[in-house]
């Protein structure tokens, strides 16, 4: 989580009103992605950390570190829990709740009905 939220302060000045978001993905206790928010509009810390990863088949035995939880609602971007899902990530460490009436808890609503938390 540590690692998340250096990445997520990479992003400060860019991504407001956006939140500063970082995301690790770790398989096997080696980590094979990691991304943050880079830019208001642009995609989140999490879909920058699945691009990141070479070999998309290590998700489904993976774990992702996300220091906020992963937006519920289509914006700017679509969902990124719904992405978590898609990939069938092994399990999801989540830094804090998102305090935004569209996310809080909604994210972590969809991740618990499909993965390990």
């Amino acid at each position: 989580m540590n690692r998340c939220l250096q990445l997520a302060k990479l992003g400060q000045g860019n991504v407001a009103p956006n939140p500063m978001v970082g995301a690790v993905i770790v398989h096997n206790d080696e980590i094979i992605g990691e991304g943050y928010h880079e830019k208001f509009g642009e995609p989140h810390a999490e879909v920058n950390a699945i691009n990141s990863v070479q070999d998309k088949s290590l998700l489904k035995e993976a774990m992702i570190y996300v220091s906020l939880e992963p937006c519920a609602h289509f914006g700017k971007t679509p969902p990124c829990a719904n992405l978590i899902v898609t990939h069938q990530f092994k399990k999801v460490i989540i830094g804090s709740r998102d305090p935004h009436s569209k996310v809080d808890g909604k994210g972590v609503l969809i991740l618990k009905k499909i993965i390990s938390m």
